[in-house]
């Protein structure tokens, strides 16, 4: 589905509305397609899709056989505690039908509180990539990344959205409280505009070798992070903007084989 992929990526993601930095969007595809390098495999998972701007993503990264879960209260807005976001199931699957059309989706219509890890892995098995974008209170969060880290596979990766958004701090402390408490083994790896990234303490060395040769470009610094070591990434969308820009505007000239060229050959010599 590569080519789907960048179609969406291109002309799809801001149809679509939601809240998703377009650099952060290319950074999972990164991510996913360090995985499929890999031979990483299981499901792909969201908890909190809305129109499904980053779902579609996620479900055309998803290779024959692997299960895309959406998670989602949509039209039950009374579970819906804190009122961030108002998903619509009937416009999130005209989108997902739009964009990823063949994409093997199954769709829980509950709050993640009523949703067991048992019940994930019957439905879809281990997850190998799982985004957190449901409810942002304390209780939630905690509650999503104890959800996934039962049912993750041993090299995937949990991407949590609003960390650093100040509008909802209960991101932010639920998350504290994930990760202070040392029954946890979820750890972040990486920062990406509004993401944080998280995987086990055996991928977390991956994941940033395989990122910071694969990303370089928009990598910007590492930084402590309660406890860990993390990478940060475009994390300055304007400068990601005029770059991509740049970028595809040289592509276009008669010099961009070239340079193209040229690139890859620097990549080949710092991959040794």
């Amino acid at each position: 589905m590569t080519a789907h992929r960048d179609r969406y990526l291109k002309r799809g993601l801001r149809r679509i509305h939601g809240w998703l930095s377009p650099y952060s969007a290319q950074f999972i595809r990164s991510v996913t397609d360090i995985q499929a390098q890999a031979g990483e495999t299981g499901a792909v998972a969201e908890i909190g899709v809305h129109h499904g701007k980053l779902f579609i993503l996620l479900a055309l990264s998803a290779r024959a056989g692997e299960t895309v879960l959406a998670i989602d209260v949509f039209d039950d807005q009374h579970l819906n505690v804190d009122q961030s976001g108002r998903g619509d199931r009937a416009v999130f699957q005209r989108n997902v039908q739009a964009w990823a059309p063949d994409a093997d989706v199954k769709i829980v219509q509950k709050s993640s509180l009523d949703v067991a890890a048992a019940d994930i892995l019957a439905m879809c098995g281990p997850v190998r990539l799982a985004s957190i974008d449901g409810g942002h209170t304390e209780e939630c969060v905690q509650n999503d990344l104890r959800l996934f880290e039962a049912t993750l596979a041993p090299r995937g990766v949990v991407i949590l959205d609003d960390y650093f958004n100040q509008s909802w701090p209960g991101v932010s402390s639920g998350t504290a409280q994930y990760l202070l408490d040392p029954t946890s083994r979820l750890r972040p790896f990486a920062i990406s505009p509004n993401k944080l990234y998280l995987a086990f303490d055996d991928a977390l060395a991956f994941y940033r070798a395989a990122l910071r040769n694969k990303d370089a470009y928009y990598y910007e610094r590492s930084a402590r992070f309660m406890g860990c070591d993390v990478d940060v990434y475009g994390t300055h969308d304007h400068t990601f903007a005029f770059k991509r820009r740049l970028i595809d505007t040289v592509k276009r000239t008669p010099l961009g084989p070239h340079l193209r060229a040229i690139y890859a050959s620097m990549r080949r010599q710092n991959a040794r």
